[in-house]
């Protein structure tokens, strides 16, 4: 696959509850180039704001932050690691969409990932595995 060239992969579709069950997380797609693979995803509802406007026109604290991380092995033993994300909330707060990236890109030849997806906020972690073709 040339540079800058975007391939889909399958695995779009499938849910997990996170969060204590108070979410539901949604992989979108996963997408690649020769130097990233990039994951999209749905969180049902919005994450909480973790920073609310205080009547002085200031900033305070609103709840601990969320933070996703991903990991994955493609089916030829090659690791790859979280590069980042971005994400924001639906205007009307109904959800949360975002991306991870992982780096580098595919393997040559690489058929499958393993990826580990987990999810901290404050006390409570949830990691969960899906095998997604390439």
């Amino acid at each position: 696959m040339g540079k800058g060239k975007r391939k889909n992969g399958g695995g779009a579709g499938r849910t997990f509850a996170v969060l204590g069950g108070r979410h539901e997380l949604e992989v979108r797609r996963l997408t690649w180039t020769s130097e990233q693979i990039e994951l999209f995803y749905r969180i049902t509802p919005a994450l909480p704001e973790r920073w609310a406007d205080e009547p002085d026109g200031s900033m305070a604290e609103a709840g601990p932050p969320v933070f996703l991380s991903l990991e994955a092995k493609d089916d030829l033993g090659g690791e790859y690691t979280d590069g980042g994300g971005a994400f924001g909330s639906d205007p009307e707060g109904r959800f949360t969409e975002g991306s991870v990236s992982l780096q580098p890109g595919p393997a040559p030849g690489a058929g499958s990932l393993a990826l580990a997806l987990s999810l901290t906020c404050g006390e409570q972690q949830s990691t969960h595995r899906i095998d997604m073709p390439l």
